[in-house]
């Protein structure tokens, strides 16, 4: 007598979920033109401002793949394709114009401690301002803390940052604008976003730098003695510029994918004005020149 085999059906296998291929494509696609130089602009600021994607993708795999992966793979093509044209047209729009300026007065200041922290953004820092600080932005954002005494100010500057995770709109910009002949101990802490950062014509005694996710580019200032720099950074794409005739060491730590161009000057051991800049970064790339 044979005993009769129960045949169970084989459990039916889901087809994977395309939404994470896709988001990786389209930023492969959207850092890969900004490389090329066909886009301006796109930074990591504007993709982590898109991180509510990602959740309205996990909801539509959930609802819709169990279902059908035809109708899911549609809906989820269409929104990340949606993300794509905002992100780079985005990039190609002008930056708004800046509306709203705050100044400390310089009086009779020669040393300065500036701390600037800042959200997501843009910012531009330079040399040259008549006052002893300086900023416009496209909005009314600015807060600022002063401290002076007889020649010496310690200014704290922060922007209001009052949307989730800080992560604000796509024409948030400051300027920043120093003077040129004013001793400056500067501290920068930067979130996500594009950061122009000029210090050759300031007279920087020492910086720290601490950036987010950003594209970061430095003009290193002209020392008087040694002049200690110190950046650290998250996800960074980071161009270091050194002036001409200035003697420089760079150390640096973290998982970078690419240094380029020389770590040090030829004099620097036996100049006594220098800059030495000690760099940390979790990942990204780093140019010297």
């Amino acid at each position: 007598m044979t005993t009769p085999v129960l045949a169970l059906p084989e459990p039916r296998r889901r087809a994977p979920s395309i939404a994470f291929p896709l988001v990786l494509i389209a930023l492969g696609l959207a850092f890969l033109l900004a490389n090329l130089g066909a886009l301006r602009g796109v930074s990591w600021a504007e993709v982590f401002r898109l991180w509510p994607v990602l959740l309205v993708l996990a909801g539509i795999d959930i609802l819709l793949r169990p279902r059908s992966f035809l109708a899911a793979a549609v809906v989820e093509i269409a929104i990340v394709a949606a993300a794509f044209l905002y992100l780079v047209s985005g990039a190609a729009i002008s930056p708004a114009a800046l509306s709203y300026t705050a100044e400390v007065p310089r009086a009779a200041v020669t040393d300065l401690a500036l701390t600037v922290n800042y959200g997501a953004g843009s910012l531009d820092l330079a040399g040259g301002g008549g006052a002893l600080v300086s900023v416009s932005s496209t909005r009314e954002d600015v807060s600022r803390t002063v401290d002076k005494s007889d020649t010496s100010a310690t200014v704290v500057l922060s922007s209001d940052d009052r949307t989730m995770f800080g992560v604000d709109g796509r024409d948030r910009r400051w300027v920043v604008a120093l003077p040129s002949d004013v001793r400056t101990a500067l501290t920068l802490n930067l979130g996500a976003g594009s950061f122009d950062i000029d210090l050759g014509d300031v007279l920087v005694t020492r910086a720290v730098i601490n950036t987010g996710a950003a594209s970061t580019a430095i003009v290193m200032p002209r020392p008087r003695g040694d002049v200690p720099i110190r950046i650290s950074a998250g996800a960074t794409s980071l161009d270091l510029s050194i002036p001409s005739g200035v003697a420089y060491r760079v150390r640096y730590t973290g998982a970078l994918q690419s240094v380029s161009g020389p770590l040090s000057s030829p004099d620097y051991d036996t100049a006594t004005d220098r800059l030495t800049i000690e760099l940390s970064a979790a990942m990204g790339s780093v140019s010297i020149h």
